[in-house]
């Protein structure tokens, strides 16, 4: 999509991909805000199923899955819109407020709608993930991006020099290495919920354009055999387009071939300019990540591929997975 206002000398544009297999029904969502000249706001959350499957009569029979992730998206959109950018200084204090305000109104449904009936220590009132990237342009040229997340929705960036990289770390029980939990989907950890205390973690760094800032549920990513499937889909998508619109279309119909749940994602593209120039830029990263990738595919044995893979994520993981974060707690 266009970008809505020339505020910033290097945004280009932001794209939303999403997949709904269920329509309206489905428990993903999304907010972003591009009009603020001191900063960017884009964020995903993903109501979880299976934790918050109870069906309130008072929100017309919908799952707390469902009111979760669609009230938060409406929260992100009303908080973003007071944010104080200068709160951003302090990433904690950030990450508390989001929580705060996150809490209090999931609290608010909650006391509208009947109590759920008897259930197992795994169901929430009203859970789903939260991740969400703040994107604030420096004098020096570069861009402070803030990326405040809960559960295991994740925040990416993507630059030539780095490929992408994941910023956000999974809130995922046993603390699993990313390829693992790509595999496995463990258990959450923490979680945006009405029931029990979660947090928010904040974690920020610099980032010099050109560069994409992505927020994605795990459905985008998460049916792929290893994060370098994912950057190469990515990637290859980006090759195959000329204009952002194309872009959509064609990583969103990428996502659509593997994935077996709701996705959605939304970028923000900044310094490149023209999609080509993208391409251009992106070219020589493109060829390396196809390289490992035709390195796993090449196995046929399924005992040899797993071994292929983990020596190739041996080779791509530090430049992949950004450092742990701190938290703060709602």
């Amino acid at each position: 999509m266009p970008k809505e206002e020339a505020l910033w000398p290097c945004f280009d544009s932001w794209v939303l991909s999403e997949h709904k297999p269920l329509g309206d029904k489905g428990e993903d969502a999304w907010a972003c805000d591009f009009r603020r000249g001191d900063v960017h706001g884009l964020a995903v959350f993903d109501g979880c199923g299976g934790a918050g499957s109870w069906r309130y009569p008072e929100l017309k029979d919908a799952t707390g899955a469902f009111a979760a992730s669609h009230d938060m998206a409406l929260l992100f959109r009303r908080w973003f819109a007071r944010l104080d950018a200068s709160l951003l200084l302090q990433p904690e204090t950030a990450a508390l407020s989001l929580a705060n305000a996150a809490a209090a109104e999931l609290q608010k449904v909650k006391s509208i709608c009947s109590p759920m009936g008897i259930m197992g220590t795994i169901y929430k009132a009203f859970p789903c993930t939260a991740s969400a990237a703040l994107i604030q342009p420096r004098e020096d040229g570069a861009l402070t991006l803030t990326a405040l997340q809960a559960g295991d929705s994740r925040v990416y960036f993507l630059t030539p020099e780095s490929g992408l990289v994941q910023v956000t770390h999974d809130d995922a029980q046993g603390d699993p290495d990313p390829l693992d939990s790509m595999r496995a989907s463990p258990p959450m950890s923490n979680m945006v919920n009405a029931d029990v205390p979660f947090h928010v973690t904040a974690t920020q760094l610099t980032l010099r354009p050109p560069c994409v800032v992505l927020c994605a549920t795990d459905g985008v990513f998460g049916f792929f055999g290893s994060p370098m499937e994912f950057e190469y889909v990515l990637l290859s998508a980006l090759m195959q387009s000329d204009t952002h619109l194309a872009f959509r279309e064609t990583f969103t119909g990428l996502v659509r071939k593997v994935t077996g749940d709701d996705s959605t994602c939304v970028l923000s593209f900044y310094g490149w300019g023209p999609l080509k120039r993208v391409k251009e830029s992106m070219a020589a990263r493109y060829a390396y990540v196809s390289d490992l990738v035709k390195r796993i595919v090449a196995e046929k044995d399924p005992a040899a591929r797993e071994r292929v893979t983990r020596e190739v994520w041996t080779e791509y993981k530090p430049k992949a997975v950004w450092r742990k974060g701190g938290g703060s707690h709602a």
